[in-house]
């Protein structure tokens, strides 16, 4: 009886040493990982003890070149140019207002036209450009500022004016008063207008010299 105990716990003792055997060994350091450093100035990985410990030098130089790419101005499209216009010519500047929502002038707006008239029946080209208040959206009032632009485009040509003319048109943009007020508003829905005058046509009107 006493044998077979000690039998049993023999092979217990062996059970539990096979058992730590085939448990795999943890590690009790822990793995270096990497890390990013100024080396050689440059940016480079590196592994735990080797990485270098930033010095004040070396942050200077990182905070300068971080700077550098902040300063970098970034690139503005420069509108497109409006042709010039020839020595000797004279330009008019004339301002159309409109009804609120509609292609039709005010009656300050008629004025206007029928001043223009006459002085666009001697010009050589005019450039329309329709403007909107800011009421409404945006794909709304660039249809609506077209719409104005045309209209005075084809009141010019109903009334003899065969100048060269350029329409440009967008809502929601340019605002001669920026203030959010109805008086801003009626001022910002309009088309202007600008003439370019024959020099030929500006000396005949001053007379013969």
């Amino acid at each position: 009886m006493v044998i077979l105990k000690y039998l049993a716990a023999l092979l217990s003792m062996a059970l539990i040493l096979a058992g730590c055997t085939s448990t795999p060994p943890t590690s009790l350091t822990p793995r270096a990982q990497d890390s990013i450093a100024w080396i050689d100035r440059q940016f480079k990985t590196c592994n735990g003890k080797d990485c270098p410990v930033p010095t004040r030098k070396t942050l200077a130089i990182v905070e300068l070149s971080v700077a550098r790419k902040e300063a970098t101005p970034s690139i503005v499209e420069s509108p497109k140019a409006v042709p010039p216009v020839a020595t000797g010519d004279e330009t008019v500047s004339a301002t159309i207002l409109f009804e609120f929502g509609k292609d039709a002038p005010t009656t300050a707006g008629w004025v206007s036209l029928n001043r223009l008239a006459a002085i666009a029946a001697n010009s050589k080209r005019i450039e329309l450009e329709g403007r909107t208040d800011d009421i409404g959206g945006k794909a709304y009032n660039d249809r609506l500022a077209k719409r104005r632009a045309e209209f005075v485009r084809a009141w010019l040509l109903n009334h003899g004016v065969a100048a060269e003319m350029v329409v440009r048109a967008e809502g929601l943009c340019c605002y001669l008063d920026t203030l959010p007020t109805e008086t801003a508003r009626r001022n910002n829905r309009r088309v202007e207008v600008r003439l370019v005058i024959r020099q030929d046509a500006v000396s005949n009107s001053k007379g013969a010299q």
